[in-house]
């Protein structure tokens, strides 16, 4: 079991009046970047209490149009927690705490029929900032400039980071379609306006 403060004294030697917390350890699961047109999806499995993480990202091939339509993101995601739960060496006992997103449903479905203990939820702390720090330093190495983070989760923050990337894929359609969400109905659109063809 993975408990914050263990110890292997006996009862009888410990003096009067020692009180010992145990407390039992929280693993959280969180996704960056489901809504953003540029990249894949990020996927953060973060230890609470000792700051352990593991991140990976679904591909951007996930949302291309037939695996888009397919769902084949739901596996992605599934196998990148899977990854992360024998890194960090999850054990049962743990609390999970999960986002709520569509891109966990087979994670969930994984979660329950393991026999782990978990909770969906609006995750924020440490899951949610260390994500988006990845998550714009991905952004980075696919080339763009100066992403803008995502700190509060409020709608404007989504909106400027959208409608930024938008602008940057807009520079040079034909060089950076690949590196989008093909796969969205957006998209679909926005090629036929762009008279471009993939």
């Amino acid at each position: 079991m993975k408990t914050g403060c263990a110890t292997h004294i006996g009862s009888s030697s410990l003096p009067l009046g020692v009180i010992i917390l145990f407390y039992i350890m929280t693993i959280q699961i969180d996704d960056q970047g489901w809504g953003t047109p540029v990249g894949g999806v990020g996927i953060i499995v973060v230890r609470k209490e000792t700051l352990e993480l593991h991140y990976d990202m679904v591909p951007i091939e996930d949302f291309g149009n037939d695996t888009f339509r397919k769902k084949t993101y739901l596996q992605s995601a599934r196998n990148i927690v899977e990854r992360g739960f024998l890194e960090l060496d999850v054990t049962k006992d743990e609390e999970i705490e999960i986002c709520s997103g569509c891109i966990h449903d087979k994670t969930v479905q994984w979660l329950k029929n393991d026999g782990y203990k978990f909770t969906v939820m609006k995750i924020d702390g440490i899951a949610q900032n260390k994500g988006e720090e990845l998550f714009i330093e991905y952004l980075r190495g696919l080339g763009v400039p100066n992403p803008p983070s995502i700190i509060e989760e409020t709608v404007d923050e989504y909106k400027a980071q959208f409608f930024y990337l938008m602008d940057w894929v807009r520079e040079d359609t034909l060089g950076r379609i690949h590196l989008c969400k093909t796969g969205w109905k957006f998209f679909k659109k926005f090629l036929r306006d762009q008279k471009e063809i993939i």
